[in-house]
């Protein structure tokens, strides 16, 4: 146990000789009548009761200060002010203490207490009594005598370092800590560095200007001597201290860096050392090992220093801190709120069901069983240590901080649980470090940008101490970790250039590989991350494979020959369209299954001016397990669990384990669609309103002018024209200036290009380039449409209509194809197998259409569901000013089409294999993947 940190034993012994002390001092005032002695004795008071928990009388000196009133504006004296945990207040003995409250809370609203110094607590006596409350949480107010201060321990305990911090309190106390060392980089690199952050930063520290480098070097030393001045490394304050009574803005350059020689020294090959660097410990380890130049500072830098030196660094999360530390060098993260960092609760959807929540119910099965014997606790204590744990695309490490933090809750669990079994819980003489076996050491990462990784090596050592101290709450003892012996295995590299199995030895039991890699679609990676690709997934590669998917390739070659399992979040395009099969089709082909998966839901992104991506977490598994599955009714919303009955599959519903693939065919008896035709003129063969007017005026030209209609016009009821002079009269040309002119810009245009197919068309410049016109009556489908409407927004059009080729047409001469099209289940198949652009669904002939599963039709059903389709054109007929983004927006559909697509619904339901109108979209991808693969087996 550190030995700032004192026991409860300890504690309760002190805080018996105080009260003893001070009811004898009360009593001797009140006899001999004197006045004025209490006011005398409210600073040795204050420092009697501090040191009880450990706090010493220097720590109390140190931070006596001045502040402003709030109802007056002047300047009083604060009683007592332990920034970030206590403000409090002295009064005589009679005095009520609502007085003395109420100062407390004028000098909280004077505005001389800054944001990061805000204590969670207020605490008030008269000699006589106390008075405690816990800001921010109005059922915490207690009162009670001197004479029952020892019954009340618990509730003062915070003093000696023991309490809880609730999770806001630990995400305002991280974000207030990124704000204090954006301000020390600030003063000590300038205001003007701006760097990149997130997957642009700089891959290596050469690639940045030298005091970037060695700011950054200097500010992970400085969080680890912030840190251990209040987490128990060694004497609390004795940095602080060094720093306010050792250098001045002149020497705290030189004087740093002495003490971070000491700090790599060990103890007997120190000599000469300063007393006032003496009393630090040897630390071993990374962290201070590189010889540095010396840093020259300004006051403004010491002073940064200094604030930084009032916050309470152990209130921290390390992987809320890392994931804003790693930010400060970016000029608009320095100047936001902090609010940019990946939450603890989405980071717990991939480690909890990938290992955690297995972990830990069987440890609370054990622990709660009266028939579990010590044996049986102490063999899966100690299978705890024999896991490895790999994030390959750390950053600054919050997965592996995350992780590491909840397995020693569980291992903490079980060793009280064994002391309580053998009568040895308040045994301080036993060595915890027998018992605590779960170690840093089991943990590794890989990282590509050179500072993360620094930070996560940092952070991990940060999370440890943090574990320790709380089992030192629970035992009264934790092993000490300084000097370091055990380091996070942190590993600055490219990871899908890096052999895993180099990085992480086997361990003896699995391997665990969880995080979330970059997120870079397959039409923006660089040539050297294709080559990338190219590399990890070997003969299975595909083109279509978003960059991420390389890390489910790493996955499956490291476990490939030892037990484990994995899980990453990724982009949500992993489970929809092309992608699927190229990514999904190896893994099963290698015996992985989805183990458990969340569906689309809004990742906020870490760096600043990014907007949060729609992501998926799948988990992967060879072993025995039951498929657990979320979805997100609001993507930026609360999870659902739901049921899952025969497995996941690759598009994350529970159905048949299918991969979609495309095909040249309809699967089905339905027509096939195609593509509308393309101009290729360069706006010349194209009409828009604007021009009208000028074409239809020409009584040459306006012949030839045909509506033309893609994605856009077609669902927003815009107009637009086309020429199409399939049967141009030569002499029509001659008469028409419109014709000629534009014609003759054709051509050039045509003559111009750089493709030899393009230049090939300009002899004959009146034809559209591609031309796929529909010779009947037909169904247009536009190629993207918003994924918010509740129904895909097709319609039927006459030949006479023209598709351009942002839309795809089919023969419907009975309107079969439109209320199939219209149908929800039409819809889910569009959302779950076809692609995407952005969060827009974009529909494709041969991987949506052709594999459209519609079963065979009688005569009845295909009447009842044209008949259906006819009701929905009816509907729409009743406000025939409304464009179909009108017609379908989800808010505001109106009664009578609603009824209709529901008429419809049942009709397509029914033909589909069910007695009954389904009521979800889950209901109906199982039966269309039940469908999909009768059908792909029949073919």
């Amino acid at each position: 146990m550190p030995s700032s940190q004192l026991s409860r034993d300890e504690i309760h012994r002190n805080l018996d000789s105080f009260q003893s002390h001070w009811l004898r001092e009360l009593e001797e005032w009140k006899a001999k009548g004197l006045t004025g002695e209490e006011q005398k004795s409210a600073q040795r008071f204050w420092i009697d009761l501090f040191s009880c928990f450990g706090v010493s009388a220097a720590r109390m000196n140190l931070f006596e200060r001045n502040a402003r009133r709030g109802d007056t504006g002047n300047t009083g004296r604060i009683d007592l002010f332990y920034p970030g945990v206590v403000i409090g207040e002295a009064k005589k003995p009679g005095v009520d203490l609502e007085v003395a409250y109420e100062q407390v809370l004028d000098y909280l609203n004077g505005g001389s207490i800054r944001d990061f110094e805000y204590p969670r607590y207020i605490l008030c006596s008269n000699f006589e009594q106390f008075r405690l409350i816990r800001l921010g949480d109005t059922s915490f107010d207690v009162t009670f005598e001197l004479s029952e201060i020892v019954d009340y321990l618990d509730s003062l305990k915070f003093l000696a370092g023991y309490d809880t911090v609730t999770k806001r309190e630990e995400e305002r106390a991280s974000i207030r800590a990124s704000q204090l060392m954006a301000e020390l980089f600030t003063a000590m690199a300038g205001d003007d560095v701006d760097e990149a952050v997130g997957d642009e930063a700089p891959t290596n520290f050469h690639d940045e200007a030298l005091r970037v480098h060695e700011t950054s070097m200097y500010l992970t030393r400085l969080l680890f001597l912030l840190f251990g001045d209040d987490a128990g490394l060694w004497e609390a304050d004795l940095f602080t201290r060094f720093v306010e009574e050792n250098t001045t803005p002149e020497n705290l350059g030189p004087q740093l860096n002495a003490l971070f020689e000491v700090l790599n020294t060990p103890g007997n090959r120190r000599r000469h050392v300063p007393d006032s660097m003496a009393a630090f410990p040897y630390v071993n380890g990374a962290i201070f090992a590189e010889p540095m130049r010396t840093q020259y500072f300004t006051p403004a830098m010491r002073t940064a220093l200094l604030h930084a030196c009032r916050f309470n660094w152990s209130e921290i999360s390390p992987a809320i801190f890392g994931s804003l530390f790693q930010l400060v060098k970016s000029k608009e993260a320095r100047r936001s709120d902090g609010e940019h960092y990946t939450s603890e609760t989405n980071i717990l959807k991939t480690l909890e069901p990938l290992f955690l929540t297995e972990l830990r119910e069987k440890a609370e099965r054990l622990i709660t069983s009266r028939s579990t014997t010590v044996k049986a606790l102490r063999e899966f204590r100690d299978s705890l240590a024999d896991y490895a744990f790999l994030d390959p695309a750390c950053g600054s490490g919050n997965f592996l901080i995350v992780a590491y933090r909840e397995l020693r809750k569980i291992e903490t669990d079980l060793i009280v649980a064994i002391r309580r079994k053998e009568g040895t819980l308040d045994d301080m003489a036993l060595d915890v470090s027998f018992e605590q076996k779960l170690s840093i050491g089991q943990f590794y990462g890989i990282e590509l940008n050179w500072w993360p990784a620094r930070i996560a090596e940092t952070a991990m050592f940060l999370v440890d101490h943090q574990a320790n101290k709380e089992l030192a709450q629970r035992i009264g003892a934790a092993p000490e970790r300084l000097p370091i012996r055990i380091t996070a295995h942190i590993q600055h590299a490219n990871a899908l250039a890096v052999d895993w199995s180099l990085v992480v030895p086997e361990p003896k039991g699995e391997t665990l590989v969880f995080g979330n890699p970059p997120f870079i679609g397959q039409y923006t990676k660089t040539k050297e991350q294709t080559e990338d690709m190219k590399r990890v997934w070997g003969k299975d590669y595909d083109g279509y494979l978003d960059y991420v998917t390389g890390w489910h390739a790493q996955a499956m070659k490291l476990l490939s020959q030892r037990k484990g399992q994995f899980a990453y979040v990724t982009t949500n395009s992993i489970t929809q369209g092309q992608p699927v099969p190229a990514l999904f089709g190896p893994l099963f082909r290698e015996g992985w299954r989805i183990k458990f998966a969340h569906r689309t839901f809004s990742w906020d992104s870490e760096a600043p001016g990014k907007a949060a991506v729609h992501c998926v977490i799948v988990g992967f598994s060879r072993g025995e397990f039951k498929p657990l599955l979320w979805d997100y009714p609001r993507v930026n919303g609360e999870a659902v669990s739901v049921p899952v009955a025969t497995g996941i599959n690759a598009y994350l519903v529970d159905g048949p384990n299918v991969l979609v693939a495309k095909r040249s065919k309809p699967l089905a008896d339905i027509p096939k669609v195609t593509y509308g035709s393309k101009a290729v003129d360069n706006g010349n063969l194209i009409v828009e309103v604007e021009d009208y007017e000028a074409v239809s005026s020409d009584s040459v030209a306006a012949k030839y002018l045909r509506p033309f209609r893609g994605s856009k016009e077609l669902v927003r009821g815009l107009e637009r024209w086309c020429l199409w002079l399939e049967n141009l009269d030569p002499g029509d040309v001659s008469s028409s200036s419109v014709l000629s002119e534009r014609l003759d810009a054709v051509r050039r245009f045509r003559d111009s290009s750089k493709k030899e197919a393009t230049r090939q068309l300009a002899s004959l410049p009146q034809l559209f380039g591609e031309r796929r016109a529909p010779t009947s009556d037909y169904l247009c489908i536009p190629s993207v449409v918003s994924e918010t409407r509740p129904y895909f927004t097709a319609a039927r059009f006459s030949r006479n209509v023209i598709v351009s080729n942002l839309a795809f047409w089919a023969p419907d001469e009975d309107g079969l194809l439109f209320s199939l099209v219209s149908s929800s289940m039409f819809m889910a198949w569009q959302k779950t197998v076809g692609g995407r652009l952005k969060s827009d669904l974009r529909f494709s002939n041969t991987l949506v259409w052709n594999t459209f599963p519609v079963p065979e039709l009688s005569d009845k059903q295909r009447e009842g569901i044209v008949k259906a389709g006819k009701k929905v054109l009816e509907a729409r007929g009743l406000h025939p000013e409304r464009s179909l983004a009108e017609h379908y927006a989800p808010l505001s559909m109106a009664p009578e089409l609603v009824k209709a697509h529901e008429a419809l619904d049942r009709q397509v339901d029914k033909a589909f294999g069910t007695s009954r109108k389904l009521t979800n979209e889950r209901q109906r991808l199982e039966l269309l993947f039940s469908n999909y693969q009768r059908l792909t087996e029949v073919a």
